[in-house]
């Protein structure tokens, strides 16, 4: 059984709560608060369909608050819930799934 280690919340709350969008025109996720842009998560798609999370990016505004922990598990868990994989070149990623083995799962072999 892996190991689920909750992932915290951001430590600022934010009004209207931050929605996660996929923006495949520009080959990223995108984080969002309202009309303010609060993180991507850039990705590349395989000729299958599945990810390469290839950068993670918060807005200055938003750093160093728990917001690129937000993006990076829902990312996960919308690939996950489609069935994609991903594979994490990205090190925050990498760094992500270390401390939250319970998405390792998503990753492809």
């Amino acid at each position: 059984m892996t190991q689920v280690n909750p992932v915290p919340p951001p430590t600022v709350t934010l009004d209207p709560a931050p929605v996660l969008r996929e923006n495949p025109d520009r080959d990223r996720y995108e984080l969002w608060s309202g009309d303010e842009l609060v993180g991507v998560e850039g990705y590349e798609r395989t000729d299958s369909g599945d990810l390469i999370l290839l950068h993670t990016v918060v807005t200055e505004k938003f750093g160093r608050a728990g917001f690129a922990r937000l993006l990076v598990s829902q990312v996960l868990e919308d690939a996950a819930d489609r069935g994609f994989t991903v594979t994490p070149v990205c090190t925050y990623v990498q760094q992500f799934l270390e401390r939250f083995p319970q998405y390792r799962s998503v990753v492809a072999d």
